[in-house]
């Protein structure tokens, strides 16, 4: 099929879906005038017109989502269970990435038995992932992890 018989067959299809869309509107028997009920039927060239303009300027009808005011205090959630003791240890550090201090951080942390952590090893620290059950094994944060971790932070804009 050559490009201009490609062409007259999507305007076609185009013109049909036009058609059964200013079908459509005609069955629903709108008023033309919300407060005058009295009027029965929107005129077809109003129908025509919306339709038209819906499949020729359809991005005119796709409105963004306006974007949500972030608070300082709104709730946040992250992907792991290990993320938000990060971030408290990097406010505890005052924003200083230094991994050891960050280390000894968490581990007051784990010291203290908040959640996700579990306990202190020769490796690392144990800690429970977001999809932990009885019987599994506990991830370990190394100073290596660690270091893997805030890359992805800065990455994702967190830190």
């Amino acid at each position: 099929m050559s490009q201009e018989e490609e062409r007259r067959d999507s305007e076609e299809k185009r013109y049909i879906r036009i058609a059964e869309f200013e079908a459509w509107i005609l069955g629903l028997d709108l008023p033309s005038d919300p407060i005058n009920t009295q009027i029965h039927a929107v005129s077809p060239e109003a129908v025509k017109n919306s339709a038209r303009n819906v499949f020729e300027w359809p991005h005119d009808y796709i409105f963004a989502v306006p974007a949500s005011p972030i608070y300082p205090d709104a709730k946040v959630s992250y992907k792991d269970t290990i993320t938000k003791p990060i971030l408290d240890a990097l406010k505890d550090a005052n924003g200083s990435d230094d991994r050891v201090a960050l280390m000894a951080i968490l581990e007051s942390y784990a010291k203290e038995g908040k959640e996700p952590f579990v306990s202190i090893t020769e490796e690392g620290i144990e800690w429970k992932g977001s999809n932990w059950s009885e019987g599994d094994k506990y991830n370990l944060l190394t100073v290596k992890s660690l270091n893997n971790r805030l890359a992805n932070l800065r990455k994702k804009e967190l830190i």
